[in-house]
């Protein structure tokens, strides 16, 4: 129920033209008023596909990682604020990361989740696993969708099918192109 309000009041603020620190703020408030005490971290995010800029926030998530040309340039900064119903424990609220993505940059956001599955033997899948498997994968050309299914299908693979918390990620690709 948590989940529905929050991608809801998400639609609601954007149909109103809010911006991403003022949506962000909205969310939270509204599950704040119906569920106090408790919180759903998220990723926003928006990408000017004129430009490349990425903006985002990280409320209570890993950051997301940017790869350019095969390999991992860099951790974007989490968390950046509160996880959502949280943020009357902050004053300024949010703050937003500003990247400039380039042509065929790829932007991989994923939840502890993912990172924090665990083998039969209980070693965690891993950070460094995560951005091996990823690199590799685009570096044999493979498109974003199917990079996706076969993280997931490895993930499920090192945990013997057995999630022990949310794993989701999602991998963005900025081309240059409009259109």
């Amino acid at each position: 129920a948590m989940t529905t309000m929050a991608v809801n009041a998400y639609r609601n603020a954007r149909r109103c033209g809010l911006d991403l620190f003022d949506t962000c703020r909205s969310i939270d408030k509204w599950l704040r008023a119906q569920y106090p005490d408790q919180f759903v971290t998220a990723v926003l995010a928006e990408l000017v596909l004129k430009t490349g800029v990425l903006r985002t926030i990280s409320a209570g998530h890993p950051g997301g990682l940017l790869l350019r040309d095969g390999q991992r340039v860099k951790d974007l900064p989490a968390p950046t604020g509160m996880p959502l119903g949280l943020g009357t424990l902050v004053g300024d609220g949010p703050e937003i990361v500003e990247e400039a993505l380039e042509p065929g940059d790829h932007v991989l956001f994923y939840t502890d989740g993912v990172i924090e599955a665990r083998s039969a033997d209980g070693e965690f899948f891993g950070r460094q696993r995560l951005v091996d498997f990823v690199v590799r994968t685009l570096a044999d050309r493979v498109p974003a969708p199917e990079t996706m299914r076969r993280l997931v299908r490895a993930i499920l693979d090192y945990q013997h099918e057995q999630l022990q918390d949310d794993a989701t990620a999602v991998l963005l690709g900025w081309s240059g192109r409009i259109g």
